[in-house]
């Protein structure tokens, strides 16, 4: 069994010749579908659109989506990354030894958000839970967030999946 993910135009190419050296007699079969990897455009719209309505709530210390979104990633993001990837939990581990106690841990801490902290890798059970810990905690805080199913995502579905 071949599975080629198409990330590239190489990888679209390959996967194309693949296809063209298969022979028409009915013992292959090729499947194509959509992996789970990837940040779904639901999500995706819904998490922006969420970090829109908390930077227009006055509340907290960031004024703008990008801030709220560095924010979150941090807030998290970064506590289910910590549990579900060991690579991640090495890199994150080394960081924290390195810049625990130092004048720039602010800035670092950042910097580390920005830099390896991705939502958008994450799986979509896993961006279902991100999802749901930042709705969570915003309509704690009074914030009037959008209803996900009025944006056809369904949190617990996908978390339950």
């Amino acid at each position: 069994m071949k599975t080629v993910t198409i990330n590239s135009p190489r990888e679209k190419t390959f996967a194309l010749s693949l296809v063209g050296e298969i022979e028409p007699d009915g013992t292959m079969e090729v499947i194509i579908k959509k992996i789970d990897g990837s940040s779904t455009a639901k999500q995706r719209r819904l998490r922006w659109m969420w970090a829109g309505e908390v930077s227009q709530s006055g509340l907290g210390r960031h004024d703008t989506k990008e801030s709220v979104d560095l924010g979150a990633k941090w807030q998290f993001a970064r506590p289910i990354l910590l549990r579900d990837d060991d690579m991640f939990g090495a890199i994150y581990a080394y960081f924290m030894d390195l810049m625990t106690g130092t004048a720039a841990f602010s800035v670092a801490c950042k910097q580390f958000t920005e830099q390896y902290i991705s939502v958008s890798r994450m799986t979509k059970k896993q961006q279902s839970e991100y999802l749901s810990e930042f709705q969570r905690f915003w309509i704690g805080k009074g914030v009037n967030l959008t209803d996900p199913t009025s944006q056809g995502v369904d949190l617990e579905k996908i978390w339950r999946s």
